[in-house]
């Protein structure tokens, strides 16, 4: 009698990858147990206890030029960084479910090749020699698996590197965990039945944003100092804003990419870099083209970094912005945002120009399109364009499912080609987030609208307004969490978003001090 093959559940198959993902990790850094959500939301707060002094004062470090001093000096070990960050990174992820692949022995004989060739050459390797990075798991990579959160392509390790791996490889980066993603990537959740949920680090009550979640969140637990994420319709930003964090969306040809099928030629997706730290930003892409990533990817061009156009400019610069682009209403703290980043703008001297909308009439001939709207962003004179990335400040799992999906704050930036740039802008704020009278009046124009303005029912405990799906009895859950704003720099305008982003820092820092003298 022949034997009976049974073929596991995907249930199964994605419970053993989890149980095999668990046995990556040392042992001496599990949690057992991983603490409750209810008893600890906040990951940063728990994994910074944890930490020993001198792991913690390695991974605070948000800017590379720091570490990489310190490495190409040999005043500090790849090895020893690597085993920093793989430990935070560990501990992020038992409490975000933020990685999918973790190869940590694989870095470890990596960093440690780095430590060799350093000794023995006096030489660095490229210009991130020895520095982890993390890269979004549908980067392959040599011998870990690319399932993109499908059951059916896991435990199918991918034969070799393939071109943001090997730009990183070639720029001396230590590659060691791959991070969670929404399944196919396309939504602004980091769900899959492979993995799982992935959360906000700050609140684990809250999504960490989509696709690039688990990299967002792993960044924000500074379980990564830089990672790679990818951008198709807001997959970059949206993470980043929702993190606290800076993500570069650029022009289609600034960095390799790894295309899946031919329909993503229509509307390129991008790679990016996220990262804590604005110096990080500048730092990698300035690195970036020594890796000649254009023999990787046929699609990269040869374009150095500017350094003159990314810094910070004497002139007044004429700064566009923009609060509602017509079709989906933003909620109070991301107009707060807006207002404030310009507000800020203008004290500083510089010009700021409101946008009524985003629309050009949109032609089913793409290159037109693209014409009519370079022409018109070209005629403004404007240095850049300062708006929101999303319309919504947090939400917890699955709720973005219903939400109607809207992207568009994003998107039509991924259509066009322009380079956007994620920054902080600010933080919920349960004293200054009072929904006004015209928020209260606004009257839905579409269902996206209408989903969205429900999130923020009246809700009197407090004596103030509060978002309903933030559980409404508490206000507290989402009082404090980042809100992020974008930086719009036109085509290969990655320095201009980079040069604005400075001009921002500057001028909050000089409002910052002026309301401190008072």
């Amino acid at each position: 009698m022949a034997a009976t093959i049974t073929t596991p559940t995907y249930q199964e198959r994605a419970a053993e990858k989890r149980a095999n993902q668990l046995a990556l990790i040392p042992p001496e850094w599990r949690l057992s147990p991983v603490p409750l959500v209810e008893s600890h939301p906040d990951a940063l707060a728990y994994i910074r206890r944890i930490l020993t002094p001198a792991e913690h004062a390695l991974t605070e470090e948000t800017d590379i030029t720091v570490l990489l001093r310190k490495l190409s000096s040999a005043e500090l070990s790849s090895l020893e960084l690597t085993r920093a960050f793989a430990k935070r990174a560990a501990l992020a992820h038992q409490l975000t479910i933020c990685c999918t692949e973790i190869f940590f022995e694989e870095a470890f004989a990596t960093a440690k090749e780095m430590d060799e060739y350093l000794a023995k050459t006096g030489t660095t390797v490229g210009p991130l020699h020895g520095l982890p990075v993390s890269i979004k798991d549908l980067f392959s990579v040599k011998g870990v698996d690319t399932s993109i959160g499908w059951v059916g392509l896991t435990n199918t390790p991918a034969p070799a590197d393939k071109s943001v791996a090997r730009t990183l490889r070639r720029l001396g980066a230590v590659l060691y965990v791959k991070t969670n993603l929404p399944q196919s990537m396309m939504m602004s959740d980091s769900y899959n039945h492979v993995f799982g949920q992935c959360v906000n680090p700050f609140n684990r009550n809250l999504i960490s944003g989509g696709s690039s979640g688990g990299e967002s969140s792993l960044v924000a637990a500074r379980g990564s100092a830089l990672g790679i994420g990818t951008d198709l319709g807001g997959s970059i930003r949206i993470p980043a804003s929702l993190c606290g964090l800076y993500g570069l969306s650029p022009t289609p040809g600034r960095h390799p990419y790894e295309r899946g099928n031919p329909g993503q030629d229509i509307v390129r997706s991008v790679a990016g870099p996220m990262s804590c730290s604005l110096a990080t930003i500048e730092r990698y892409m300035e690195a970036l083209p020594c890796a000649s990533p254009w023999e990787l990817d046929q699609h990269t061009a040869p374009v150095p970094w500017r350094r003159s156009v990314a810094s910070l400019k004497a002139k007044r610069l004429r700064i566009g912005f923009l609060v509602d682009d017509g079709v989906v209403k933003v909620q109070p703290p991301i107009a707060r945002a807006v207002q404030e980043v310009i507000a800020a703008l203008k004290a500083a001297g510089h010009e700021g120009m409101s946008i009524a909308s985003l629309s050009a009439v949109l032609n089913a001939d793409k290159y037109l399109y693209e014409s009519e709207y370079l022409d018109r962003w070209t005629t403004s004179g404007i240095d850049a364009l300062i708006m929101p990335n999303t319309p919504w400040v947090g939400y917890k799992p699955w709720t973005w499912v219903k939400s109607s999906a809207y992207v568009g704050y994003t998107s039509i930036w991924n259509l066009l080609g322009y380079a956007a740039l994620a920054v902080p802008a600010t933080t919920v704020s349960r004293e200054k987030d009072i929904p006004c009278q015209e928020w209260l009046d606004h009257v839905p124009r579409n269902a996206g609208d209408k989903f969205n303005k429900e999130q923020c029912k009246s809700h009197r405990r407090y004596g103030i307004e509060s978002c309903a799906n933030f559980m409404i009895d508490d206000i507290d859950l989402v009082d404090g969490m980042p809100v992020g704003l974008q930086i719009v720099g036109g085509r290969f305008g990655e320095e201009k978003c980079v040069s604005v982003a400075k001009a921002i820092e500057q001028a909050m820092r000089w409002r910052d001090a002026a309301r401190s003298s008072l």
